[in-house]
């Protein structure tokens, strides 16, 4: 009998896997802004479970302004480019069913491990222990044969009858099991997991740093037979994706919200205008990288409201529209 997730989890995860349906097809620019905002989060709580101590602020500056932060190891920098680069590999795999190969693992841990290790896309030659496990992974001259045995059984047709959830669960903590490689398991053991998570349709798992104990005993106590506690926490990583997805769906799901200089270019407002509306609570925004985003239908709820008298026209010394 297959592992079921906490029936509460599940029916949470289905119905809001239900409203996010109801979105798709979604806008490209929202998906590209998801995909970054993803980009990002994936990178920091993922290296950070594995040590790395770049904040969210740090690796956001890294990643997107190519800055290097005072204090920080070089490794840690490439850890954060080396991983929102694989993310982007990771994106790709997804939106095409072919099944998962030795070939594709070698190359994402290529990417994630570039000039890091000296065994970057390739398996592992020597014995390795896992701090705290009870369980001692295969000796190396058996770890192809076990990769093959573990990309067997994510396409058996025993698993197909498993939740997407469950299998790739399951699945995650086989490849944490195996642990094919020298150094990197834990990185690209969760890219592989949103990989299957992905191609089913669900939002990529965000497993937060402030997890790490609790996601480290859950895959221990698989080891014993027991997974309870990684499906769980799996779980909770999808559904803190869907609401993610959803949050940003539902603030605002006729458009994606664009930056001023864009919008300015295709409405008859200037940017400079269009700040000063957001200053003044005229129009609804958020920050992205420090610079104010919004959309073209809040521009026209706005637009509206001045012709029907909400706010008078222009700003005070100036002429409308700038």
């Amino acid at each position: 009998m297959a592992p079921t997730l906490d029936r509460r989890l599940l029916e949470r995860m289905q119905a809001k896997r239900h409203r996010l349906d109801t979105f798709r097809p979604m806008h490209p620019i929202l998906v590209r802004r998801l995909h970054d905002d993803l980009r990002l989060l994936l990178t920091y709580h993922s290296n950070a479970i594995e040590g790395n101590t770049l904040s969210l602020a740090e690796t956001q500056m890294v990643l997107e302004h190519g800055i290097t932060v005072g204090g920080k190891t070089m490794r840690e920098h490439l850890e954060a480019t080396n991983h929102a680069e694989a993310f982007t590999l990771v994106s790709a795999f997804a939106d095409h069913a072919e099944p998962i190969t030795v070939e594709a693992i070698l190359r994402l841990h290529g990417l994630v491990m570039d000039k890091i290790v000296p065994d970057a896309g390739v398996l592992r030659t020597i014995p390795v222990h896992i701090r705290g496990a009870s369980v001692t992974p295969p000796h190396p001259r058996d770890v192809p044969d076990y990769l093959r045995q573990w990309l067997a059984w994510i396409d058996s047709a025993e698993t197909a009858a498993y939740h997407p959830v469950v299998r790739a669960a399951i699945a995650h903590h086989g490849f944490e099991a195996v642990h094919p490689f020298s150094d990197g398991n834990g990185r690209v053991g969760r890219l592989l997991l949103n990989l299957m998570l992905m191609r089913a349709g669900y939002p990529p798992a965000l497993i937060l740093r402030e997890w790490r104990l609790g996601y480290i005993h859950a895959l221990e106590a698989a080891n014993g037979g027991d997974y309870r506690g990684i499906l769980t926490v799996i779980g909770r990583a999808v559904e803190h994706g869907l609401d993610l997805y959803l949050e940003s769906c539902e603030a605002e799901p006729e458009a994606a919200y664009l930056p001023l200089a864009e919008l300015a270019a295709q409405t008859e407002y200037e940017a400079d205008y269009l700040g000063w509306l957001i200053r003044k609570g005229r129009l609804p925004a958020i920050k992205r990288s420090g610079r104010w985003q919004t959309t073209l239908a809040a521009v026209s709820r706005y637009r509206d409201e001045v012709a029907q008298g909400v706010y008078p026209p222009g700003r005070p010394g100036r002429t409308a529209g700038s």
